[in-house]
């Protein structure tokens, strides 16, 4: 019999692997079966769509609906991203660059209003947001969920974080960003999202990067009407790029909607893994990095290394072999084959490498061992390759694991012009006092506010990970009870 392409495949990543000199052992779910963590959900959304409010079509409530019960969409979560400047606006000339009631109004139809109307936990999340600039001025990045439309001269990144120092998202967090369709900043990277806006490459990488969490892999095609199309290329190369240039962001794969098919138009999505389908969940899992773009609209993938998701940052370096578990499921392709691809870089030189492949059949749950690191900074992700019964493939890509010997900055409020990752803004592990509930929305600044001493111990959490999605406390540290 012939060797069919998906052999070929298989063994050419296996011939890559030993090229590199590394190698990997690998236990399936036949002998070993690897539990998934309690909480380790994955939702399936997009987050980067229109409506008439901009230059697309239709309102918010239709492309929420659709997103939400559409046949071929059955989104877990949407984010609207309307451009905010007046040269993309709709069919009937309006937008809420010239209308900003269409964003932030009061009335039942603005996009704010409408995406808390359809928010509903365990069901559907409806999120808003902004598409900053122009593809001339340094390219288009999309700001989530805050409650100002954008007021900056297009192409100033340096005042657009200005901006947002002020205005907050709606979980009292410094807003998320991610860079939208890369391959554009190819023919103008002097500018690309703001690289010369803050005097040196690495205070770009540093200012932007501070809020910077996703870049899109994958986008549209947004202006084709209908369903079912093939998703855009993946722009492979421009992931590697900012990866290699010290960006830490995870990748998407999004639909750039102009037309009534939104969460339809393709297969691609951008999954999220989280405890449970609530807002609070989808942004936190954003901001964390818990994200990864698929060419499969329902492929199930959870990667843990050392016991922390992809998205996360590991310190200090945890020098030796790492525990790379992981688990892949599809149920409408329950019979399809998979080869996970193991990447590894670190910041400057050449792009990531793939170091190691593996192939498992049906998915399930394993291991992959023998993948060892040495006590310097560096990153690894995963590339998953799926093959039907007809041996065609689909794509899914993680966000990376970045191991580093400094834990990674704490964001908090700043004010215009300053650096929320710099001295006196970035409480350390060690000085950090912040305490919260598991069950809240908010955190206190640290014990001497009367309402924290209200926690019950078994859901107390402090430092990073009490600040971590939620909001400071109204009139933090109250140190007077109610009289």
């Amino acid at each position: 019999m012939k060797p069919s392409f998906k052999t070929y495949f298989l063994l050419l990543c296996l011939l890559a692997a030993i090229m590199v000199g590394s190698s990997l052992a690998f236990s399936s779910n036949a002998g070993i079966a690897v539990a998934p963590a309690q909480g380790d959900q994955v939702f399936f959304g997009i987050l980067h769509s229109h409506t008439s409010y901009s230059d697309g079509s239709g309102t918010p409530d239709e492309a929420y609906k659709h997103a939400r019960d559409a046949q071929n969409a059955k989104l877990d979560f949407m984010a609207l991203t309307e451009h905010n400047h007046a040269e993309a606006l709709g069919p009937d000339g309006i937008g809420i660059a010239t209308q900003p009631a269409l964003y932030k109004g009061s009335d039942a139809n603005s996009l704010i209003s409408t995406a808390r109307r359809l928010t509903e936990d365990g069901r559907f999340v409806a999120l808003y947001g902004q598409e900053f600039s122009t593809i001339s001025s340094g390219n288009h990045v999309n700001v989530f969920e805050i409650g100002e439309v954008i007021g900056v001269q297009k192409g100033r990144f340096d005042l657009l974080l200005d901006f947002l120092a002020i205005n907050k998202d709606s979980a009292g967090q410094p807003a998320i960003i991610m860079f939208n369709h890369p391959k554009n900043t190819l023919e103008v990277e002097a500018k690309e999202y703001g690289r010369d806006d803050f005097g040196t490459p690495d205070n770009w990488v540093k200012r932007m990067g501070a809020q910077a969490r996703l870049i899109q892999i994958i986008n549209g095609p947004g202006q084709t009407p209908g369903d079912n199309h093939d998703p855009a290329r993946p722009d492979e190369d421009a992931f590697l790029k900012y990866l290699n240039m010290g960006f830490k962001v995870a990748p998407t794969a999004d639909q750039d909607n102009h037309e009534k098919n939104w969460g339809s138009a393709t297969p691609a999505r951008t999954a999220i893994v989280a405890s449970s389908l609530t807002k609070a969940n989808v942004l936190d899992a954003l901001r964390r990095r818990h994200v990864y773009a698929t060419e499969d609209k329902n492929l199930k993938v959870v990667i843990k290394v050392n016991g922390h998701l992809c998205g996360d940052v590991i310190s200090p370096v945890p020098v030796g072999e790492l525990s790379i578990e992981y688990r892949i499921e599809d149920a409408d392709e329950p019979n399809a084959e998979y080869a996970i691809q193991v990447f590894r870089d670190a910041v400057g030189g050449p792009t990531a490498q793939m170091v190691t492949s593996v192939s498992t059949e049906a998915g399930g749950s394993g291991t992959i061992e023998d993948i060892a690191i040495s006590n310097s900074p560096q990153y690894i992700f995963f590339k998953i390759v799926q093959f039907d019964e007809n041996g065609d493939e689909q794509y899914a890509w993680t966000a990376p694991v970045w191991f580093q010997n400094q834990a990674e900055p704490v964001i908090v409020t700043g004010g215009p012009g300053s650096n929320p990752t710099g001295p006196g803004n970035t409480p350390s592990p060690a000085t950090d006092t912040a305490v919260a509930s598991r069950k809240s929305n908010t955190f206190h600044v640290s014990t001497r506010c009367f309402d924290s001493q209200r926690i019950k111990p078994a859901n107390l959490v402090k430092g990073a990970e009490a600040r971590r999605g939620r909001r400071q406390h109204p009139g933090c540290p109250r140190t007077v009870g109610p009289r």
